[in-house]
């Protein structure tokens, strides 16, 4: 329970963080409290640390996955060679992986992480612009 509250956490909390910025820049940008829309800059840019870092993690983690049952099939093979099976008598299915899928899964990790990558800065271009300079673009806008 205790490593799945541990897993859960982060991203628990980069939500959290990414509700009240989201929230609170749109009260204070209705209200018209310059002050107050710049400091939750500051808390869109702990989303987008927290949202990324989190995100990251997760892919890594699930390339690290993806590697060692390459590497655990890679293995059976090698272990089938070493047993005396001819290379040209292994059969071309029947092992746990098809090297073609996980090259796709790779794939599409990849497109995965540049999106979430591209996502993440442009939260926190937004965000840091806004915890800069947020009181001078919205009294300029009054």
């Amino acid at each position: 329970m205790i490593a799945h509250l541990r897993t859960r956490l982060p991203r628990a909390v980069a939500v959290i963080g990414l509700a009240l910025y989201i929230l609170g820049t749109t009260i204070s940008l209705a209200s018209g409290h310059p002050e107050i829309f710049q400091r939750f800059g500051a808390l869109g840019v702990a989303a987008a640390i927290l949202f990324f870092t989190d995100r990251l993690t997760q892919i890594e983690l699930t390339r690290q996955r993806a590697v060692e049952a390459m590497l655990h099939e890679y293995g059976l093979r090698f272990e089938a060679i070493a047993s005396g099976t001819r290379p040209e008598d292994l059969p071309n299915e029947g092992y746990t992986l098809d090297f073609l899928d996980e090259e796709s899964a790779f794939t599409r990790l990849r497109r995965k992480a540049e999106a979430i990558n591209s996502g993440n800065t442009a939260l926190l271009s937004v965000a840091t612009l806004q915890w800069g300079f947020g009181d001078l673009a919205i009294e300029a806008m009054s």
